[in-house]
């Protein structure tokens, strides 16, 4: 039997219930279970629970949160939480902010999730919060092309791209187009893996962003360093 595509990472899917917590890895061709977290009955203790649980997952580029919920408050009392204690995860610069939304409805059995992946309402809700999540990436992005400082932090083909990420100073993250994907396959996912062990941020850009013609028109792969003398 041929092997299931998982596909990239796309988004994580946070089920709220009063029972707690369910955390779904949302990937462009599969949904795959995360953890099970418990209600203690304290909401500080649940929302510091989750947090645990996107902080890996941010590392590795996922920048778009959808929480689910029959009731708004529950989501509203996990978003304050994060504003207040986790400022960073929504008030990063440029590259590192996530955005967090809202859809009701229950996500906490694997037909539930089904039910809701397969919506429009889903899909429409995913594809705003992921395009929110890139104008951030890429206005950080216009920037740097807008001056030779900028440019020098850049790695604009495939081959710088896999020098920085097999060598020893890896990009802060990579930008890579779906198209460019299926033009250098095998590359491209020996690329991801090792960006993965890495710990390099990489955000696969679907062909219907609106941002995907422009990052084809740089060469559809894009590698970011970190810059530490200039704020983004």
């Amino acid at each position: 039997m041929p092997r299931r595509r998982r596909g990239y990472p796309v988004a994580v899917l946070v089920g709220l219930d009063e029972e707690g917590a369910h955390l779904w890895d949302i990937y462009s061709e599969s949904v795959k279970p995360g953890q099970r977290l418990a209600s203690t009955g304290s909401e500080y203790s649940l929302s510091e629970a989750v947090v645990d649980q996107l902080r890996p997952r941010v590392k590795e580029g996922v920048k778009t949160v959808v929480v689910a919920s029959e009731d708004r408050a529950r989501y509203q009392s996990l978003l304050g939480h994060v504003e207040r204690h986790h400022g960073w995860l929504v008030r990063g610069r440029g590259m590192n902010t996530v955005t967090f939304t809202y859809l009701k409805g229950r996500a906490t059995a694997a037909g539930e999730v089904r039910a809701l992946a397969a919506s429009e309402e889903f899909r429409s809700i995913l594809r705003g919060a992921s395009e929110d999540g890139l104008d951030a990436v890429m206005g950080a992005l216009e920037k740097r092309l807008g001056t030779s400082e900028g440019i020098d932090s850049l790695m604009l083909s495939l081959e710088e791209v896999e020098a920085g990420v097999y060598g020893e100073e890896p990009p802060e993250l990579i930008l890579i187009t779906e198209g460019f994907t299926r033009r250098h396959r095998s590359r491209a996912q020996r690329l991801a893996q090792v960006a993965h062990n890495r710990a390099v941020k990489a955000v696969t850009v679907p062909v219907d962003s609106r941002h995907s013609l422009r990052l084809e028109q740089l060469g559809g792969i894009v590698g970011i360093t970190k810059q530490t003398s200039n704020r983004e």
